[in-house]
């Protein structure tokens, strides 16, 4: 019963009259919580349809207008912040520190001696395991070579 009268509510706030089944009036007879309920919800329905007014309010001229000046005056675009001059002169700064700091470190991280480079350095760098492996197969190149 309860979730009946419930239901209309919605309804009964809009200002349209309540209905009830006849069932339920004898629920609200018993039930005291739901028809305090009742009396609560018609007493606040009374205030509210007391608070409207009983002619319609039309704002002055030049409302809207008035209105859109102080949204647009309040809320910044997020594209104000790239066409100001010193963002870009910032951002023009911060690109000029990158390449600096790039160009500084390529010219240090580069070899700077040749000998680093030469054949015989590569030759003594490789492991003397790996300098055995590539002898065996000259060997064995040699060895199944026919003409």
């Amino acid at each position: 019963m309860h979730q009946t009268i419930r239901d209309s509510l919605e309804s009964y706030l809009k200002g349209s009259p309540l209905e009830i089944p006849p069932a339920s009036h004898a629920h609200l007879a018993e039930c005291r919580e739901c028809s305090s309920e009742l009396r609560l919800l018609e007493a606040q329905s009374e205030l509210l349809r007391s608070l409207r007014s009983s002619h319609e309010v039309e704002p002055r001229a030049g409302f809207y207008a008035r209105v859109l000046e102080r949204i647009q005056a309040q809320q910044p675009s997020i594209w104000s912040v790239f066409l100001d001059r010193k963002f870009g002169f910032r951002l023009a700064l911060a690109s000029a520190a990158l390449v600096t700091i790039l160009g500084t470190y390529l010219v240090t991280s580069e070899p700077t001696s040749s000998e680093q480079t030469s054949p015989t350095a590569v030759v003594a760098s490789t492991a003397p395991q790996a300098m055995e492996q590539q002898r065996d197969a000259v060997l064995l190149d040699l060895a199944s070579y026919h003409q």
